[in-house]
């Protein structure tokens, strides 16, 4: 099937035929490692709604206090994924290939390049290797403020000689944010005549002001940076409704739809791209210039949403015997303290009390409860969903 400019095609796994023979290649955008710092901002949102959760925390933050004399920041905590950059390569390309497709991964870590960097040196890739380890592309997804909102940006395929000073520039703005340095780093970006900008799950509130809120800063950061973003990320880990609703995007700025699958744990992207491009950079072009993308909707992106979630945090919270300082979930959650020192959460806390006791026994009901709903899950599915539906 030949796409004409500005196009975006939809497939999906469960459908017959599931994709145009002619594509020759999947890719797999936004993906995290361990290399990821994950913020704890999230976490006084939902431990407010699970109240055995939430005495669990207070716990934790009263430790805290009494110790530092000091409130609980939890902006200043963050927990990092058992996945390694390794691990996290083969998972995404073994599914790809299931279709029969060549795989090309871009991993984008919160602010970090260590893992695409680890993985372009060929360390530890194991007996199967990537054909070309300088292939795979140097990315980010580089945590943005603009105004009262938080955005997050997927960067692409940056010139691995570049991509430390670009990340310290990335690193300066975070900490002290101007509109128009933010434009300033987007057009040196567009400079790179191979690097790709997404804006990734736009309508997510980062910032936790307010859906509607965020909603229009969205749309006013697209206006102030006219042609300095090149593609919007559907994204599998946000409901069927948002991803539409990110769509709806388009029809004011028309810029492609792109794939990302968001994965932090052992699920692979729930979302692929699908493409002739034999290299990123080929890739890159039919986002940027063609303005061509085809998205493939994974199997797994049909279960309920809250079932992935489910899944996905109890195999994070698992213990990981063969993984050394990394083993527990204490290991890799990690909070900087007033001394300016960041340590790790079983550096802070005796782990043999009740607090983590009680968190690893809801870990188990957790898993219990998954396994359990695993059979019934695809009564929840709904495939008659799509993104063409209104």
């Amino acid at each position: 099937m030949e796409q004409k400019t500005g196009e975006t095609h939809f497939y999906y796994s469960w459908k017959k035929p599931v994709l145009d023979k002619s594509f020759k290649t999947g890719v797999s955008l936004h993906g995290h490692t361990w290399h990821s710092f994950e913020s704890l901002s999230f976490l006084p949102g939902i431990t407010n709604k699970i109240s055995p959760l939430r005495r669990v925390m207070r716990w934790v933050e009263k430790r805290y206090e009494q110790k530092w004399h000091q409130p609980f920041d939890y902006s200043k905590g963050y927990w990092t994924s058992p996945v390694s950059p390794q691990a996290a390569h083969a998972l995404e390309s073994q599914q790809i290939e299931k279709y029969n497709l060549n795989p090309l991964v871009s991993f984008t870590d919160h602010d970090a390049i260590r893992a695409c960097q680890e993985l372009r040196s060929g360390k530890n890739l194991g007996k199967k290797t990537v054909p070309d380890t300088l292939s795979i592309p140097v990315s980010v997804e580089w945590t943005a403020p603009y105004k009262n909102a938080v955005l997050h940006i997927g960067i692409h395929n940056l010139p691995p000689d570049a991509g430390p000073a670009v990340l310290e520039k990335l690193h300066a703005y975070t900490a002290a944010p101007k509109p128009a340095v933010l434009k300033s780093i987007l057009a040196e970006l567009n400079s790179f005549p191979e690097a790709l900008v997404i804006l990734n799950h736009p309508l997510s509130d980062q910032g936790r002001i307010g859906f509607e809120i965020h909603e229009s800063l969205v749309q006013d950061f697209l206006k102030a940076n006219t042609g300095l973003v090149h593609a919007l990320e559907i994204n599998a880990m946000q409901s069927w409704d948002i991803n539409r609703r990110v769509a709806r995007i388009k029809e004011t700025f028309p810029l492609p739809l792109i794939a990302g699958g968001d994965r932090h744990g052992f699920e692979p992207n729930g979302v692929i791209n699908l493409t002739n491009a034999k290299t990123f950079p080929e890739f890159v072009n039919e986002i940027r210039h063609e303005k061509i993308s085809s998205l493939l909707f994974m199997p797994q992106y049909r279960k309920s949403l809250i079932h992935r979630y489910a899944e996905n945090v109890e195999l994070l919270m698992r213990e990981y015997p063969d993984l050394p300082g990394r083993t527990f979930w204490y290991d890799r959650v990690f909070y900087q303290c007033p001394d300016g020192v960041t340590r790790a959460l079983s550096q802070m806390f005796d782990t043999d009390n009740t607090a983590i006791k009680v968190t690893d026994a809801m870990r188990g009901v957790l898993g219990l409860a998954n396994r359990a709903a695993r059979p019934v899950s695809p009564i929840w599915a709904r495939s008659e969903k799509t993104m063409e539906k209104e």
